[in-house]
């Protein structure tokens, strides 16, 4: 038999997990959901509460002023490519330079 459900992780780093008030949050999505599923399913935990900085509240998505990495691959992929189950999504604000 196989998995009805992927569960995903989203971990937050810095200033973004300062905002949401957790370090992660994890969900069980349906089999075949995609990463735009994922952004929906995170909306209301973000909503009001990432600053227009990060979030786009509008569109459901995450300003290009973060980074999010997937599986160690970073931006280089879309609102419908599946997931996998297990797999971490980790969202973080720019590093500062130096």
């Amino acid at each position: 038999m196989g998995h009805q459900s992927v569960h995903i992780r989203v971990t937050f780093l810095g200033l973004v997990r300062d905002q949401v008030g957790t370090g992660a949050l994890d969900f069980e999505l349906p089999t075949g959901a995609t990463y735009g599923d994922l952004l929906d399913s995170l909306a209301p935990h973000l909503d009001g509460r990432l600053g227009g900085w990060a979030w786009d509240s509008a569109t459901r998505g995450f300003s290009g002023r973060v980074k999010v990495s997937r599986s160690s691959v970073l931006d280089s992929w879309g609102p419908d490519s599946p997931l996998a189950d297990g797999e971490e999504i980790i969202v973080f604000p720019p590093m500062a330079g130096g």
